[in-house]
């Protein structure tokens, strides 16, 4: 038994990324009897229910096969598929979840039963995290404006003002991609400026800068697309395809955007996996580094400098001319030092592993720091929580955001924020979910 699961666990680490896209209840409803058979493997990924023992476990045993009518492209196929391989094979899509005390894929609500949302207000509060950091889910916050469709909810930012935004791949018939909210979670609403212009495609990554005491918003859209706006969506500049660099893959994901630099990062993480050097004027300078990880040394351990899914880039605050790479299938935050004078200088020295906290199977996307919350940071997994880092980024409280709150189907993050009360937003794909966490108090200080 013990060894069918670790050639199970071996083999389901070759399987690649990217970003599906929908509520999933229909199919779902569909297969239900293929999948009791299957003994709550995924069938969409390949696996098979094999006996071992008195038990069934799954097995990788076919090609992936998804029903066309579920409108995955390839590339989203595989990334859901990376995300069942870390379940042990069971449908976490259909609601199945790896049992450990019984070793065998069981539903969610045998697990651990959850309200249901009309239940929630009258239901005890959901509450995770640990010490200090402990946090309640506020269902009436947050709340997306009418015709809103969240397909997948991907970036989040505050402005000076403390107003949140979210930028999100809507279903074709909701026109937009980016809605704001006032800092306390309430009076949802479309941004103005916004068109097909940007939120065709799956807009995705989104930073904010202020240049010239005006801020800004830089988009990364996964169809091939940079933009930067105003804060009412208005286009200031957009690069739509390749714009001269090496590579014959090219999905970007994210802008690393430095407040002391007329310099940005872009990282490339559904594609070539590379970070190009642009100016603020959406003008490539032909500087390139990192590139895929070789074959057979994915991990932690991976060489430096080059990524297996470079999601996230992000400015770190807390560190002099520092920018830092999620490395998501990695595990790991790659360092890197900038010059805000010149593009010429990307150069990495520091690596965080998030393994020996978060687990194996850990898909940090992202992560934001805030010098005046004591240099905290925070983490979306996209594999199911959202870990709370110190100053000396070492994990200090993990809020299971896919569990808590399994039954509205918050399962991925993708983007977290703190707010500056503390409290902290979860943004959600495969389903769009976004969540509002209010920050209680320690034990000590009730």
């Amino acid at each position: 038994m013990a060894i069918l699961k670790l050639i199970c666990g071996i083999l389901c680490l070759g399987m690649a990324l990217a970003a599906p896209s929908r509520d999933f209840r229909q199919v779902c409803e569909r297969e239900a009897l293929k999948l009791k058979v299957n003994h709550g493997c995924c069938t969409f990924c390949g696996y098979e229910a094999v006996l071992a023992g008195d038990d069934f476990i799954c097995m990788p045993s076919g090609v992936p096969h998804f029903p066309t009518d579920m409108g995955l492209e390839e590339d989203d196929q595989e990334e859901y598929c990376q995300l069942v391989a870390a379940n042990h094979g069971c449908s976490d899509m259909c609601g199945f979840k790896f049992d450990l005390s019984s070793g065998t894929c069981r539903p969610v609500a045998d697990i651990k039963s959850q309200p249901s949302k009309t239940s929630q207000t009258t239901a005890a509060p959901i509450i995770g995290g640990q010490g200090k950091f402990r946090y309640q889910y506020m269902p009436e916050l947050l709340q997306p404006p009418p015709g809103a469709s969240l397909v997948n909810c991907h970036g989040l930012v505050t402005d000076s003002e403390n107003n949140i935004y979210l930028t999100y791949q809507n279903d074709g018939k909701d026109q937009n991609c980016l809605i704001k909210w006032k800092p306390d979670g309430t009076s949802p609403e479309f941004v103005s400026g916004q068109n097909d212009a940007l939120c065709s495609g799956t807009p995705h990554g989104l930073k904010i800068k202020e240049e010239g005491g005006t801020p800004y918003l830089y988009h990364a859209n996964n169809n091939q697309k940079l933009t930067k706006t105003t804060l009412d969506g208005t286009i200031i500049w957009q690069v739509n395809g390749t714009f001269g660099q090496n590579t014959t893959v090219y999905r970007p994901t994210w802008h690393a955007v430095p407040p002391n630099s007329n310099y940005t990062y872009l990282c490339d993480g559904y594609g070539s996996n590379n970070v190009y050097g642009f100016d603020i004027k959406g003008n490539f300078m032909h500087k390139t580094w990192g590139g895929r990880t070789p074959a057979g040394q994915k991990g932690p351990d991976a060489p430096h400098g080059t990524f297996s899914t470079n999601h996230g880039c992000t400015y770190d605050s807390r560190i002099e001319n520092t920018i830092i790479v999620s490395d998501r299938a990695n595990s790991r935050f790659e360092f890197f030092h900038y010059d805000p004078a010149t593009i010429d200088t990307f150069e990495w020295y520091h690596t965080v592993n998030l393994q020996p906290a978060m687990g194996t199977g850990t898909l940090p996307c992202n992560i934001r720091m805030y010098p005046e919350q004591d240099g905290r940071a925070i983490v979306p997994d996209l594999a199911g929580p959202v870990a709370v880092m110190d100053n000396n980024n070492e994990v200090i409280s993990v809020v299971n955001v896919s569990v808590l709150l399994a039954a509205e189907q918050h399962k991925h993050p993708h983007d977290a924020i703190f707010l500056p009360n503390g409290d902290m937003v979860v943004a959600t794909w495969a389903p769009g979910r976004i969540s509002y966490w209010k920050l209680l108090p320690s034990e000590e200080e009730q």
